[in-house]
């Protein structure tokens, strides 16, 4: 990157509110993080500039991989931080230990939305009950802020995100179900990124899966 110039309007820390041109962007990687780096110098007040864009200084985003690395242990640090709100789109959920964070984070006053595939749910749930045991969405009815919907679609149409966002902050993306499977011994991958733009969009898509007239409400 880099090179080109172009004019944004920043609010972010560190910075003076105002019309800036981007005089260069360079981006590197230290192995796990990409990092975005941009050099910027006030434009004059006689420039007419119509795009005022908050962003920040530095944008980063994290990519980790199993087997490598505990997937399970990177989300369980994240989710062990929200303070107000997770909401997940998640497609499997079979990972006894993120039932006890999201029961944690519930007795905490976080709001937790949960929302399953129906195929997936109804094989979980048949599983469990073929072993006479609670499924992680059962283990999770009567905890007071964790509300589960799930999609009620055909099984080619389905819900097959896993991806997660915590208090409007953090987005976590990427092909790793919530299975001790998915996030220790598969070939997975995790995203982390607090970008704005992709957190609100997220957000966007979260909010229409959720209020869809045929989902079934589980609690």
């Amino acid at each position: 990157m880099g090179g080109s110039s172009s004019r944004l309007s920043f609010g972010a820390r560190g910075l003076n509110r105002g019309i800036y041109e981007i005089t260069n962007l360079t981006s590197h990687c230290d192995g796990r993080r990409v990092v975005c780096v941009l050099a910027q110098r006030p434009l004059t007040a006689a420039a007419n500039w119509p795009l005022h864009l908050p962003v920040s200084a530095t944008l980063s985003e994290e990519y980790h991989f199993s087997p490598g690395e505990n997937l399970e242990r990177l989300d369980r640090d994240h989710l062990l931080q929200a303070e107000h709100s997770v909401d997940a789109a998640m497609y499997a959920f079979t990972d006894l230990s993120f039932v006890a964070i999201l029961r944690d984070l519930s007795d905490r006053g976080v709001t937790v939305r949960l929302y399953r595939d129906r195929s997936q749910y109804e094989a979980e749930e048949l599983k469990a009950r073929r072993f006479g045991q609670p499924s992680s969405s059962r283990l999770l009815i009567g905890a007071a802020n964790v509300h589960i919907r799930v999609k009620q679609a055909s099984e080619q149409n389905v819900m097959h995100l896993k991806t997660v966002c915590i208090d409007g902050r953090i987005l976590r993306d990427g092909s790793a179900n919530w299975s001790p499977s998915g996030e220790k011994s598969q070939d997975n991958n995790a995203r982390f990124t607090s970008n704005p733009r992709e957190i609100q969009r997220f957000q966007q898509v979260f909010e229409e899966m959720w209020k869809r007239s045929g989902n079934l409400i589980v609690q």
